[in-house]
């Protein structure tokens, strides 16, 4: 009785049950005891016809979408998942979403409310980051009469055809180089298109077909199109996922009844977008636009709009080889990126069409020709940003002894305290959260520009001597006042010995490690143990072990954010 009050109580402070509702969920949920997923914020955009909220949402189990009506509001509850602090509040202000609130439900419910005003329908979609949540005008009587019937199929003895509805298809083809797309679906006001990577795919979302049906999936293996997939997903939405071979290059054309994505091969070269987790960049090959490291000499000029939105880097062509064209991408942080040449003086364009305001930072390593360009947003105000560095990555492997390398140790063990410290509100940034190449020099310099409070990188030892063992926590002397990287790492240190009981092996300074040298803020880096003694290897290779190393340093980043800029 008592759990029955608490909720109707939660839901009363949040939603308002007054007037009818219709609640769609995807999956039926198996509650844990602890909610282990979050929410860790929201964000709202408007484009012409559409709005849309993205949640910021992981590790959760599910979720569920409800509409209320007097007052009207959309309602999304995500399982399993904690969110952040007390109940923040979104002022919209749009045609068609007034305010948005997100707050804590109940244990194990995160909520994200949506006051809406009109006649709306809406969709809603899985993305990279969480859930993206559209809402477009529903079309009215008089359009809905007025819609013709759909045009018969093309005749294209290559085509292939999804049948959604008797009325509803997915139909696709070779188109020179490329493949057509072709949905049918008597209705697509307020569609969106957006570009998913890791793997690569463009995600089309239609509040509001006239036709709905069951989930379709057709496997396509064209030269740009891999797959084709269907999804029915909130109460009349529908979800058109294209999985593709390449980042292809695409455009989007509008019939009567009918939405066409044509795919071609791009006519940009040598460049590769990523978006799949904290660091979002552009990889460009046979590219260089900085030289140095520790005295970084910019190659290029700079500079944004009058909007502070689009921001143009401009350098000489013999610098690059990237033809021109234009990648679509529309996601929170860009909608395209156009590759522009001038050959009359000589030089080539990145312009990018920014979703918001960000920095743009440009790094080419001491690879030949290996240039990335990260799209960063600066802590706001009193925001406390961590940086987490899991070492090396890719061909950069660290130690690797007998099966354990040590860039999968660092990892999985940052991994582990990311969540962590999401779980406790905290800002977090991950460096890698994959197996990829990020120089050292990069990781301090990204660190920098985001104007973090706390830098702290994850690393195991390895020795010729195998019967050495422990833990140590490194960092490089300074001269400033207050919290400084020693003072870090002396947190570090203890509270890793508290809970692995390793070995001590001190606190020492590394005035020669780039990521605490090269560094604005406190910079610690742990190493966690050596995976040259058995013990110590042993203990790495349990799940316990990581889990505890990750809360040792969650507990370390907790009591140094308390004493940062005291």
């Amino acid at each position: 009785m008592k759990r029955i009050a608490a909720v109707v109580l939660a839901f009363s402070l949040l939603a308002s049950t007054a007037g009818s509702s219709y609640s769609f969920a995807v999956n039926a949920v198996s509650r844990n005891q602890i909610a282990t997923g979050f929410l860790t914020g929201v964000k709202y955009s408007s484009s012409e016809g559409s709005e849309a909220v993205s949640i910021y949402a992981r590790k959760y189990e599910d979720y569920s979408v409800m509409e209320l009506t007097s007052p009207k509001r959309i309602v999304v509850d995500i399982f399993n998942a904690q969110s952040t602090g007390k109940q923040q509040v979104i002022q919209a202000n749009g045609k068609m979403i007034k305010r948005i609130r997100y707050a804590q439900f109940d244990t194990y419910t995160a909520r994200v409310v949506l006051e809406v005003s009109g006649d709306v329908e809406y969709g809603i979609e899985n993305t990279d980051t969480g859930l993206l949540l559209f809402i477009g005008e529903k079309p009215g009587v008089h359009e809905q009469e007025e819609e013709q019937e759909i045009p018969p199929a093309d005749s294209n003895v290559n085509q292939q055809t999804i049948t959604v509805h008797s009325k509803f298809k997915i139909q696709y083809s070779p188109s020179g180089t490329g493949e057509d797309v072709s949905i049918l679906l008597g209705n697509y006001a307020g569609y969106r298109v957006t570009r998913l990577t890791d793997p690569e795919r463009l995600v089309v979302s239609i509040p509001n077909p006239k036709y709905t049906g069951t989930a379709k999936h057709a496997d396509v293996n064209g030269s740009q199109l891999k797959s084709v997939d269907y999804t029915k997903t909130s109460k009349n939405g529908a979800i058109i996922t294209l999985g593709l071979n390449a980042q292809s290059q695409y455009s989007v054309s509008e019939e009567k009844g009918r939405l066409v994505l044509s795919m071609q091969p791009s006519t940009y070269k040598h460049i590769t977008y990523h978006s799949s987790g904290d660091r979002v960049y552009f990889e460009l090959q046979d590219t260089t636009l900085t030289s140095g490291s520790e005295f970084l000499q910019e190659l290029y000029t700079g500079s944004y709009d009058k909007t502070g939105l689009n921001y143009t880097v401009t350098f000489p062509t013999g610098q690059a080889d990237l033809g021109n064209g234009v990648l679509n991408i529309n996601d929170a942080y860009l909608k395209s990126v156009e590759v522009k040449t001038n050959p009359e003086v000589g030089t080539t364009s990145l312009i990018f069409n920014g979703a918001g305001k960000y920095v743009y930072f440009p790094y080419t390593r001491n690879n030949p020709g290996i240039t990335a360009i990260t799209v960063l947003k600066p802590a706001a105000e009193g925001q406390k940003i961590v940086v987490i560095d899991a070492g090396h990555g890719a061909a950069m492997t660290g130690a690797v002894y007998k099966s354990l390398y040590e860039k999968d140790l660092n990892l999985d063990i940052a991994k582990r305290l990311n969540t962590l410290l999401e779980k406790k509100g905290v800002k977090t940034y991950m460096i890698r959260e994959d197996d990829s190449d990020v120089a050292n020099y990069e990781r301090a310099y990204i660190a920098n520009k985001l104007g973090a409070r706390l830098y702290l990188s994850i690393h195991n030892n390895a020795i010729d001597n195998q019967s050495y063992r422990g833990t140590m926590s490194l960092y490089c002397p300074s001269d400033s006042s207050g919290f400084t990287g020693k003072d870090f790492a002396e947190i570090i240190q203890s509270k890793l010995l508290a809970r692995l009981g390793t070995v001590n092996r001190d606190v020492r300074d590394r005035p020669d490690l780039i990521v605490l040298k090269a560094t604005n803020m406190p910079a610690a880096l742990a190493e966690i143990a050596y995976m040259t003694n058995s013990a110590d290897r042993s203990n790495l290779q349990k799940t316990s072990f990581r889990q505890n190393a990750a809360q040792a340093l969650c507990d370390s980043v907790v009591k140094a954010l308390t004493k940062v800029n005291q």
